[in-house]
């Protein structure tokens, strides 16, 4: 008798990198050098927008730019004034600045 139930497929995390394309964004994440002192400065263990503000001498407005791309494509999140990288972050941005 054959089963008809299939077993559950494995669901993908919807930020896991998965194409050529993936590449091409976290390679254009690294190239604005911004960015990148931004991921430098959030690091393994997070900071708050202030911080990272006052240590990189920017604006609110110059953070939440670069913020909203980091999380768009799942390399960071933001909660309130925390900012952290997720694992996808850390080890796909962190671990090449």
């Amino acid at each position: 008798m054959k089963n008809d139930i299939e077993p559950p497929q494995d669901e993908h995390d919807a930020c896991e990198m998965k194409t050529p394309s993936d590449h091409k964004v976290m390679f254009r994440t690294l190239e604005n050098p911004l960015r990148r002192n931004i991921v430098k400065s959030i690091g393994a263990f997070g900071k708050t927008k202030t911080d990272i503000m006052k240590e990189l001498g920017i604006t609110e407005a110059q953070l939440k730019f670069q913020l909203d791309y980091l999380v768009k494509n799942c390399y960071a999140e933001v909660d309130g004034e925390n900012c952290r990288l997720n694992a996808k972050g850390i080890d796909e941005l962190l671990a090449n600045v």
